[in-house]
């Protein structure tokens, strides 16, 4: 669990050593460990995650810092360097009451249930019932799309674990995190906590699921990843919820089209649309479009309607497919299934791009990326659009919204030795004219290095 070495920026390794030394002001002991968790950014890949299907992301240079101490009974007292962060407390249990929605503390809930969970199920990793003091410090922005609730919840996950002298490898909670990340609401994919977990120095990660593997991919030389804030919140856990979840389910409901669709060709049962990768690995993904029936057009439908096409009753597909009441009965279906698998696609053509050095192509697979996001999955708003379009006049090789989308930032591949010229045009074209943000716009934007997954420090 402990990286001795982590490859750290100066920055990063005096935060770590101020978090250790607020620590001990805060509880009035030494920390004997800070946990660190990386944010993200997605180059490309957006909403395939939760599909089975893969993403192209890199950790970034910002990150959550949690530095703790065990303690002898089974609370976890959580303090945050940030005062709009309230303390809070919770007990270790197998099923712990979460906090109102959106409280902070129900992603450090997550993270301390689901290790919980992970290890009465496989006792053979060790017990988890010491709990701990936790000071969290972050610098991840919030609301972006990089990622800032994954890594609050890997980096809890690790302090606990160190807590109770647990070690389990990240790969294992790479799959385990996510799960219990959904204790928050969000019916997430995996993507945010195996790039936390998993990043490499310098490399993005080629990301794919079901079983979970990953693997560098070179970023081209002479060009750098920059992310602009478009002003807009765009908090998961909060209005962007809703369109979330209905995007994960609009999925499923095409997952279950396609299946009645293809009929006899299917050898088994499609869980996820990334099965197509492993039933027919030599077929286009796109091609699965034309074999859905006609009575999926392009917009919205009632349950009922899917329900016909699919040959059973609203009430059983609602239950298959696990559909809250709160998400209502209208669905888009065709349109969202062409985003998933044009997407995957992109990630693959995205992939070989960046191993042949080729940035234009890569660029111009980021732009295909974004029309897509806006047209199909509908997961863009004005402003995005307006800050892409100004990456673009910028000199932007290409640009993209990232993250669930609904607001939060984009990201650029810009030329090196044009990203101050790139940078000076965002702020007259496009921040300038914005008045939502009480922060300058050098504030707003951010030109990433790819950075090494999370680490465990002891003191």
């Amino acid at each position: 669990m402990t990286d001795p070495a982590p490859n750290l920026s100066a920055i990063e390794r005096a935060r770590l050593a101020a978090v250790a030394e607020q620590f001990c002001h805060c509880f009035g002991r030494p920390a004997a460990f800070v946990a660190r968790a990386p944010g993200r950014v997605n180059l490309l890949g957006e909403h395939t995650d939760y599909n089975g299907l893969p993403v192209l992301p890199m950790a970034i240079d910002r990150s959550i810092l949690i530095a703790g101490a065990p303690r002898e009974d089974a609370v976890v007292s959580l303090h945050n360097t940030a005062a709009r962060f309230p303390p809070r407390s919770y007990t270790l249990a197998a099923d712990i009451p979460p906090a109102t929605a959106g409280d902070w503390a129900n992603y450090a809930k997550a993270a301390g249930q689901g290790v919980l969970r992970f290890c009465v199920a496989h006792p053979q990793h060790g017990t988890v019932q010491r709990g701990a003091d936790l000071l969290v410090d972050g610098t991840i922005p919030s609301g972006a799309g990089l990622s800032s609730s994954s890594a609050l919840v890997v980096a809890n996950a690790l302090a606990v674990l160190a807590a109770n002298a647990v070690e389990l490898p990240y790969e294992t909670l790479a799959e385990l995190l996510p799960l219990a990340e959904r204790y928050v609401g969000t019916l997430s994919g995996g993507m945010d906590q195996a790039t936390s977990l998993l990043a490499r120095a310098g490399h993005a990660l080629r990301i794919d699921f079901d079983p979970l593997r990953v693997r560098t991919v070179p970023l081209p030389p002479g060009y750098s990843v920059v992310v602009c804030h478009s002003l807009v919140q765009a908090e998961k856990s909060g209005a962007a919820k809703h369109g979330y979840n209905l995007r994960v389910i609009e999925c499923r409901l095409g997952c279950r089209v396609l299946e009645q669709a293809l009929g006899a060709s299917l050898p088994s049962r499609l869980r996820t649309l990334g099965d197509l990768l492993h039933l027919f690995p030599a077929r286009p993904l796109a091609d699965f479009l034309d074999a859905l029936p006609p009575q999926m057009p392009d917009g919205p439908l009632s349950l009922a309607d899917i329900a016909a096409a699919l040959g059973t009753s609203p009430e059983r597909v609602r239950s298959d497919c696990q559909i809250p009441l709160a998400l209502g009965d209208r669905f888009v279906v065709r349109p969202r299934l062409r985003h998933v698998l044009s997407e995957a696609e992109r990630v693959n053509q995205a992939e070989r791009a960046l191993r042949a050095g080729d940035a234009p192509a890569f660029g111009r697979l980021m732009d295909a990326s974004h029309a897509s996001c806006r047209d199909d999955y509908e997961i863009s708003c004005p402003e995005l659009d307006a800050c892409v379009a100004v990456a673009k006049e910028a000199g932007a090789l290409g640009a993209r919204l990232t993250g669930a989308g609904f607001g939060g930032c984009t990201v650029n591949l810009v030329p090196d030795d044009a990203v101050t010229a790139f940078g000076q045009h965002m702020d007259r074209a496009f921040y300038a004219s914005r008045r939502g943000s009480d922060k300058p716009a050098g504030e707003c934007r951010f030109v990433f290095r790819p950075q090494a997954g999370a680490s465990l420090t002891w003191r």
